[in-house]
């Protein structure tokens, strides 16, 4: 969302005024001509400020995300929110989503996240395994709809038990502008068909 500061106009308002002056009162007084008083011209300056809304900045959407180190390059699809509150993911492991509610890779402000499943039923295991072994400073290219890329150094690599993930930073839409990619980790339990953990990746953007 980009801010432009306008300056302010300056709306000059003269203001005149003029009264009759009252008759005197009692039985048979003359009656004196109206003379009118002199009336106080005020010059006020008032400060008008622009009225017309900015538009909007229109996202652009990431469709691919690469990390030359690795060998991945991933399709990216918008995604939103499932019924249960949790990032919608895309089915298949080899394709990641976007969450399109929050900034997109050119946004001047607040983190661009990017997830994809690690593994999933009937499908091979997804790019993003490879995400824990990202070092420091791996570049990592996101291309948007328009040809535009942008790219990021690697800064962090965390695992986060799921119910400790600090969503609140990692969706952050302002006072920070990173790229976060998410996926799956540690431990698999069985039982429920989950990953104990999420390994996040944190980058920082080089242009």
């Amino acid at each position: 969302m980009l801010l432009r500061r306008t300056a302010p106009l300056v709306l000059i308002l003269l203001l005149s005024a003029c009264a009759p002056a009252p008759s005197p009162s009692g039985a048979g007084a003359p009656s004196a001509p109206s003379i009118p008083s002199p009336a106080p011209t005020a010059v006020i300056d008032v400060p008008i400020v622009e009225t017309t809304p900015q538009p909007v900045r229109a996202a652009l959407p990431p469709v691919r995300v690469q990390i030359a180190d690795k060998g991945i390059d991933m399709e990216v699809v918008p995604v939103g929110v499932e019924p249960g509150g949790f990032m919608e993911l895309p089915p298949n492991p080899a394709i990641a989503g976007w969450y399109r509610f929050g900034p997109d890779p050119w946004s001047p402000d607040g983190n661009t996240v990017i997830s994809a499943h690690i593994d999933a039923p009937d499908y091979p295991i997804g790019p993003f395994a490879e995400l824990r072994d990202l070092a420091t400073d791996a570049e990592v290219t996101v291309i948007g709809a328009d040809g535009s890329t942008a790219v990021y150094g690697v800064v962090s690599v965390t695992y986060y038990p799921k119910q400790e993930l600090p969503t609140e930073a990692i969706f952050a839409r302002e006072g920070t502008r990173a790229l976060v990619l998410i996926t799956c980790g540690g431990d698999f339990d069985s039982s429920t068909g989950r990953y104990a953990d999420n390994v996040v990746v944190v980058a920082a953007p080089r242009t």
